[in-house]
């Protein structure tokens, strides 16, 4: 069978591609705001109302932790200072014993004593309030007698009497000290 000439132009044009142009601009249209429900507005509020309680409701829990902390804390501290003030009176009898004793063996099993209390207290946290030799200050330091000095020692530490102890910031017991003065004319 042959064909014709018609029928093969026919055939020939079904398999070319054909290209078509799309007006893509044309065709991509700006969506027009669809008008609410009052339900849909209303569940909006609503959820914006529980987003804000969730929200001062999270605030509040973050600051009740921290001041449960804060108050743990303030509790650890105050026993470790009631227990270690407990303590203070024999750490002072040691000393007095040091100062006191005249036989070397003696004086060297008090020191050891004093230095494991001392460890001991530190790993509690507490620290000795320096007091020999720096400017007075009243929030460390009781003064329980002053002397006259020359005027680079005015306003300081001339002799501890009892030593002062300490927890972070907190006094345990404050030390008793003499106090430098200017010499009255």
């Amino acid at each position: 069978m042959a064909k014709s000439g018609q029928e093969s132009k026919t055939e020939k044009n079904k398999t070319e591609e054909t290209v078509v142009d799309f007006d893509t601009e044309g065709m991509i249209r700006e969506e027009e705001p669809t008008k609410e429900s009052p339900e849909v507005t209303a569940l909006k509020a609503e959820l914006e109302k529980e987003k804000e309680s969730y929200l001062r409701l999270r605030a509040d829990h973050e600051n009740f932790r921290r001041r449960n902390q804060e108050a743990t804390l303030r509790a650890r501290q105050d026993g470790t200072a009631d227990a270690v003030e407990a303590i203070l009176p024999v750490i002072d009898s040691i000393d007095r014993a040091l100062k006191m004793c005249a036989e070397e063996k003696s004086k060297e099993g008090l020191l050891l004593i004093k230095r494991q209390i001392e460890s001991s207290l530190g790993q509690l946290g507490v620290s000795e309030i320096e007091a020999e030799n720096v400017p007075f200050d009243h929030n460390l330091h009781n003064a329980v007698m002053k002397e006259e000095v020359e005027e680079d020692r005015v306003g300081k530490v001339i002799e501890v009497y009892q030593r002062g102890y300490k927890i972070g910031n907190k006094v345990i017991r404050y030390a008793m000290v003499k106090v430098g003065v200017e010499k009255s004319e």
